[in-house]
Formats: structure tokens, sequence, C-alpha cells
């Protein structure tokens, strides 16, 4: 695990229910600097929480809320039982954000959502949860000063194995975009729990999803090619700068590189791609250095987005951007903020920044599929040709059915 230490770190007692998790629990206090944590009820925990104000944090990106580098750690696990999870919602609402009763083992990404409330495209799907909060400080996100763990992974296994049976439609299981588990690793043996389970399936793939070089142990694992590994890839100032406590961009390409070596297939979400003063030279660096040692069946771009200006200029250090950008932020700041939205930057400064990396994968390694992540129906109309895809027929690197044998991932994989 990554070495760290947490001001507070905590049990809750229903852990106990379960011997593998009490002692995956003990473990994690103990990598996190507290072999003797506390267990505490769920009156003691909504306390904690008021006492160490999580909830104030809902809503607040990371390079705003967090002033201590390491959250404080709650080992936790799932409970299955709806009437026990409405109790405690009912009884604490403390604790009703970010899983902390208990609940979401796993939540559906609806599509219709974000076309109607964002204008973004995307493909709906059930993703599957370990833990929310992170131990990355990525200024631009959305975790903040509590990291929540489950720790009862084999029994969120056995509930999976029923729930797979239930949608036969999905093929790739994400895990986990509320977090990063292999920071984790091996202590807490997610990985290993979750790749041998789906190493028993045979249309279902599971996919990791990660900023880590953390990946030793992954290489271990017997997989049978049924685990996909998706990096968060920033190019050199995001990841150094903006990108606080990941590794370098080097540190993760070397991190495919050795997993793809170890049969895994890798792809990777070049996301957010912000807009630091030399975008276009350090984009294309990137570009060049992961074709150089990896062959990703697939990519995925985003620009950065999710916040208002308001919103990012409290998160972000705007003196690295562009100055167009940077003013931008500056100007609209000004403005009575509304709701956040997916997109703050005009269309034609994104699509700027899209064209550039699309042209630059082509260049370098023309049949690799490339798709865009949570954009316009109009960014679609305008780049669609350019991608061989459409926003009604595509692959995206956590897409429900983008697993191998996608027709729109056979040429890269010939």
């Amino acid at each position: 695990m990554y070495p760290v230490h947490a001001e507070k770190v905590v049990i809750t007692e229903w852990v106990a229910e379960d011997p593998r998790a009490w002692e995956r629990a003990r473990r994690l206090a103990a990598a996190f600097g507290s072999p003797e944590a506390p267990v505490v009820s769920a009156e003691e925990l909504a306390a904690l929480a008021r006492e160490r104000a999580w909830r104030e944090d809902a809503g607040v990106r990371t390079g705003a809320a967090r002033t201590h580098p390491v959250p404080d750690v709650v080992l936790n696990a799932f409970t299955f039982d709806p009437a026990v999870l409405a109790a405690r919602n009912e009884a604490y609402p403390e604790l009703r954000v970010w899983g902390l009763t208990g609940g979401g083992a796993w939540s559906y990404r609806d599509s219709s959502v974000s076309r109607r409330t964002q204008g973004c495209v995307c493909q709906s799907a059930w993703e599957i949860h370990g833990a929310y909060g992170c131990l990355h400080a990525c200024a631009y996100c959305h975790v903040g000063r509590v990291l929540n763990i489950m720790t009862n992974l084999e029994s969120l296994a056995e509930h999976l194995e029923a729930f797979m049976a239930e949608h036969p439609e999905l093929k790739l299981y994400k895990f986990d975009n509320q977090t990063d588990t292999i920071c984790f690793e091996p202590e807490y043996g997610a990985s290993r729990v979750m790749v041998e389970l789906f190493a028993r399936q045979r249309d279902r793939f599971l996919m990791l999803y990660t900023k880590s070089a953390n990946v030793e142990r992954l290489l271990e694992l017997d997989h049978r090619g049924q685990t996909l590994i998706s990096w968060s890839l920033s190019a050199r100032t995001g990841a150094s700068l903006i990108e606080k406590g990941t590794p370098s961009m080097e540190a993760r390409i070397a991190a495919m590189r050795a997993c793809q070596d170890a049969g895994y297939g890798v792809r990777a979400r070049l996301s957010p791609i912000c807009p630091v003063a030399d975008w276009r030279r350090e984009g294309t660096e990137l570009i060049e250095a992961l074709f150089a040692s990896v062959k990703p069946d697939l990519l995925t771009l985003d620009v950065l987005g999710w916040m208002n200006a308001r919103q990012m200029m409290a998160a972000m250090d705007l003196s690295l951007f562009e100055r167009r950008f940077r003013d931008f932020v500056l100007e609209k700041a000004k403005e009575t903020p509304g709701p956040h939205r997916k997109h703050l930057f005009p269309h034609a400064w994104r699509a700027e920044i899209l064209r550039h990396y699309v042209s630059e994968i082509r260049r370098v390694s023309p049949t690799t599929p490339v798709s865009i992540c949570m954009e316009t129906v109009e960014m679609w109309d305008e780049l669609g040709a350019d991608l061989g895809m459409t926003p009604d027929h595509y692959a995206c690197c956590c897409g429900p059915t983008s697993v191998p044998g996608h027709p729109l991932l056979r040429a890269q994989a010939a």
C-alpha cells in the first residue's frame, strides 16, 4: 500500500459480523498507522462525521477541500439487508453520503439523465464499488476528507454473481470510479477477490480503473484474460502539479507495460485533459511515450470540466493554464454561479484540444480506436467521422459492451 499515515482511523462495528472482513480491516488499520483503531457504532460514526465535518465537503473539489494530505479512514462493510440500511439512513442523516451506512455496492449510470441534464452522450451501465475516497489528491476531483473502505469483499463477490445473472446485457464491470483500489494493495486484497471472480466468467469482464503504478501484486494473479485495466493518464504538468500524490506519467505507462506483459488487456483515458500553457506539446509527448511502450486496445479523451468557474478557481492553480483559458475562468467566476455542468469551456476550444489529440494518436498509431467521453451531440457531429464512431454506436473505456470482440475493437486486436 502507499506509505501513508491517517490522523483518524475507525472500524464500524458491523465489520465484525464477517471474520474475513474483520481480518482485512485490522490489516488495513495497521497499514494506515492505527493498529489499535477503535470500533464504532453507527451513532458514534455519525458523531465523528459531525466532528470532522465530512459532509461539508460534498460538492467541493479536492483542491479546495483537503487540508491534510491523507483523509480520515472508515473501515466499513457492505450491508445487503435493505431494512437495516433504511433504518440507519433514517436514524443517522450524517451518514447518507459516500456509502457510510454500508450501502452502495453498485450504482446505475443512467445515460438518459446525463443527456437530459448535461447534454452529454454516455452509455448506461451498472458499476460496482469497493470504497469511496482516494489517497491521490487530484485538484479537480470530488472526493474530500474521508475514505470509506468496504472490507467484506468476499460477500460482495458472492452477491455480485447473483447480480450478474440478472443483467446478462452487461459485459464490462467497472471497479471502481469512486476510488483507486490499487493504491491499497496488497493489504486490501480487492484485486485478488475481483480478478478471481471474473476469471471464472466466460463473457463478462472486470475493468480495474486506476492512476496507480502499484501493480506488482496484479502481475501474480491468474486473470485468464477476463480483466482489463484502464489507466487515467495525464500529460506531464497535470500528472505532477495537478494530480498531486499520483505516480508520474512515465510510472503509469511503465505500469501499463508490466500489466500488458502479464497478459492483461490495457486501455487508457487521457483524462481530464487540462489546458495548461503548453498543452499541445505535452499532449504529443504523452501520446508518443504511451505508444513507445504500450499497445492499448482503446483510448478515450475527455477535457477538464464538471465544475463551474468559481469551483475551478478555488480548486486549481490557474497560473498553470494557457492564458485564454485562465482569463475565461476568471471572467466567468464574476458571474452568478449556476449548478456545475460537465462543460465549462466553449465548444470550439474543446474541439481544438480533442482534434489535436486525435490527430496525434492517428499519426503515431493509426489503427487504435479513439472515443470521446461525456461529450455533447454537437461534438460527436463534429468529430464522429474522424473517430469512425457515432453517438449511437461507439466503444469507450468503460462502455458496458466495450470488451474483446466488440466490432469497433476487432481491427486493433487483429
